[in-house]
């Protein structure tokens, strides 16, 4: 019995050994080829992760397709970092405190129409993607003025950032306009502590909400930016700002031939084409500018707003819809006169606690304040 008992323990420790020396190999043979030899076991390639950028400066994955952010310097950038994600359905992204500047242009063979290149230009995100930055203060993303900052096509949520520096080169309508300046949406966007400042654009100054798509802002500002409608928000479809400040937006209608007349110069800080519901809760809408119409918000849905005066006063019909909820809309202007709101086949539903310094964004409900 003793005899077999150390044969067996024999067998058993060479086994092991075997095993062991697999093992080892493996690993090197893994690390030789240049990625960690775990990488795969714990996050196979088209599984969602937590992805780090690590440097500020710009630069395309070698190959987003393997699941690992890198360039071909060895560094995770914004970009590489997006693109990786953009395999990796899901993932998160930690952007950590810096300046994040967008430095290579777009390629102008690809400017027209919706044909991106998430390896120039704007940062194209095309998966459900969350980006987690340090602090809107801290983390910044700047596209340097060469193209848009951010495209999103899927479902995303972005905290804790500043986007700004964007002029759109992107063409939604082919050769002539553009939209979107900070952040293009065709998807589900969440902002939370965000800024979007400083970009400009066709429409939609900061952000274009294109139709059947959705945003909602949480705890954020949207200033500054500038465009021949909508300065700071176009709504082509369902929108809501809670605890968001809508500030110093600016529209002047730039009068080129393709968006005549009263196909501009309306919505400086939110500008509501579509039929969805858009909602103003515990926002405030101020400071903002337009050359036409609407300074603060103007809502009337599929441009009937261009229809003569003496058309829509008499069919009046609600098609668009606003809702305000301790809510503040003052000190907007259109030219030089004060103008908070502007509404076409639309209503304005206030459901109280709003304050305004001009009647034009029928504020009827409980608690309503009009103080000019």
């Amino acid at each position: 019995m003793f005899e077999n008992w150390i044969s067996n323990r024999m067998r058993t420790s060479t086994s092991f050994s075997a095993a062991r020396a697999v093992a080892v190999t493996a690993l090197i043979i893994g690390s030789a080829a240049g990625f960690p030899g775990a990488a795969y076991a714990d996050n196979p390639p088209g599984s969602p992760t937590v992805i780090t950028v690590d440097t500020t400066a710009d630069g395309a994955a070698a190959d987003p397709q393997s699941g690992l952010c890198r360039t071909a310097a060895g560094n995770c950038t914004l970009r590489a970092a997006i693109q990786t994600a953009n395999a990796r359905p899901g993932s998160t992204i930690v952007v950590p405190e810096g300046s994040y500047i967008l430095t290579i242009p777009p390629d102008p063979q690809k400017v027209q129409g919706r044909n991106p290149d998430p390896t120039t230009g704007d940062l194209n995100i095309t998966a459900p993607t969350t980006l987690r930055g340090a602090g809107r203060d801290r983390t910044v993303l700047d596209a340097n003025g060469i193209d848009r900052v951010l495209s999103i096509s899927a479902p995303v949520t972005l905290t804790g950032s500043t986007v700004t520096g964007g002029v759109t080169a992107q063409h939604e309508i082919p050769y002539y306009d553009t939209g979107g300046g900070g952040i293009s949406n065709s998807s589900n966007l969440v902002l939370d502590d965000v800024a979007v400042r400083g970009n400009s654009a066709g429409y939609g100054g900061g952000i274009f909400n294109v139709p059947g798509s959705d945003l909602q802002t949480r705890n954020t500002i949207i200033t500054g930016n500038t465009s021949g409608e909508a300065g700071g928000v176009r709504c082509d479809n369902t929108c809501t700002f809670t605890d968001s400040t809508i500030s110093d937006n600016r529209v002047v209608n730039p009068e080129v031939w393709y968006r005549p007349g009263g196909f501009a110069g309306r919505g400086g800080g939110v500008d509501i084409r579509g039929r969805g519901v858009v909602t103003f809760d515990r926002s405030t809408v101020t400071g903002n500018s337009a050359s036409d119409a609407g300074g603060g918000i103007n809502v009337a849905p599929a441009y009937l707003d261009t229809l003569p005066r003496l058309l829509t006063d008499v069919i009046d019909v609600p098609v668009g819809t606003v809702v305000l909820r301790n809510s503040t809309i003052r000190g907007n202007t259109s030219g030089t006169v004060r103008d908070n709101c502007a509404k076409v086949f639309a209503r304005i539903v206030s459901e109280g606690g709003n304050t305004s310094d001009d009647t034009s964004c029928d504020l009827t409900g409980p608690g309503d304040k009009v103080v000019p």
